[in-house]
């Protein structure tokens, strides 16, 4: 798994993940600080720490979604500096209540979401976690469990109908495919 090389030491691991996620990593936050040199200072402090701190980590999330939370977090606490270093103009002031605003919109979607989860009957429940939160197989699944293939098949077709039918006033059918990646840890992003 790349967070574990990563922790490990592995430079090409480190050097692959800042490939692969800094330019997306940088758009993201230029959404929040509206500044493209402020958002890549932030996003290379952030890897700068991951690799310094690298062997402290405790990152239980696949690795894109912790930055993309990283990220999301550095850029909330920029703003709000920002805030405290000079007074807000109005579009600002706008922007920081309808960030907080989505914020909490999107606390109670995914508590939403996890009580659908939890509200699951154990093995479906059981079923359902093994694939979106350790990114199993079926086949992986049916042999920690104990099932055939089919049952999990069988299982899993009744969490996302279940799922589906719980939500769909909260969320599109397109947008609950967003939210099934970021259950199983690869974020908004």
């Amino acid at each position: 798994m790349e967070v574990q090389r990563i922790i490990a030491g592995d430079r090409q691991a480190f050097e692959q993940a800042f490939r692969t996620h800094y330019r997306p990593l940088c758009a993201f936050a230029g959404k929040y600080v509206k500044d493209g040199d402020q958002a890549e200072d932030l996003v290379q402090d952030l890897f700068f720490r991951l690799w310094q701190d690298r062997e402290r980590m405790a990152i239980t999330t696949s690795l894109k979604a912790y930055l993309f939370t990283a990220v999301r977090n550095r850029c909330l606490n920029a703003v709000q500096a920002m805030g405290r270093m000079r007074p807000l103009d109005e579009d600002l002031h706008d922007q920081v209540e309808e960030g907080a605003r989505a914020e909490e919109e999107h606390t109670a979607r995914s508590a939403r979401v996890q009580a659908a989860i939890e509200a699951l009957p154990e093995e479906r429940r059981k079923v359902f976690k093994l694939s979106r939160y350790e990114g199993l197989k079926y086949q992986e699944i049916a042999q920690r469990l104990g099932i055939s293939v089919k049952t999990v098949e069988n299982q899993m077709g009744k969490a996302l109908k279940t799922l589906r039918e719980e939500l769909a006033d909260l969320l599109p059918l397109i947008v609950l495919g967003l939210v099934w990646r970021w259950l199983k840890g690869g974020g908004w992003g």
